[in-house]
């Protein structure tokens, strides 16, 4: 083994623990993967969401846009909905894992290109 896959392997053995997997296999459909922190309190907080989403898009795409009074007075909460989905779907670690694997790559590329 060279001693750039020694120090590849010495790293990751390293950082192993340092995070909390976000995607993991999906059980049914092979090949593909869920999100592990994405969690909703029942099918109302899912609607709820669903149009919380919707609703946001729905301003930025024209920020003019004509709503009712309820929606504009949830506007606060529909952001705050979108920040926790946000929130529980980014990596969390996994950027120090990434780090390593791609100085494995540059590493081994300038070995080759030599």
């Amino acid at each position: 083994m060279d001693p750039n896959e020694e120090k590849l392997l010495k790293d990751l053995r390293h950082h192993s623990n340092d995070h909390s997997p976000t995607l993991v296999p999906h059980p049914w459909f092979k090949e593909k993967f869920q999100p592990t922190f994405f969690y909703l309190d029942g099918h109302a907080d899912l609607l709820l969401t669903v149009r919380a989403l919707i609703y946001l898009s729905m301003r930025a795409i024209n920020p003019e846009l004509g709503s009712d009074d309820v929606m504009e007075r949830n506007e606060e909460e529909f952001i705050h909905q979108a920040m926790t989905i946000t929130n529980r779907l980014m990596p969390v670690g996994e950027e120090a894992l990434m780090d390593h694997l791609n100085l494995f790559f540059r590493e081994e590329k300038k070995a080759r290109d030599k």
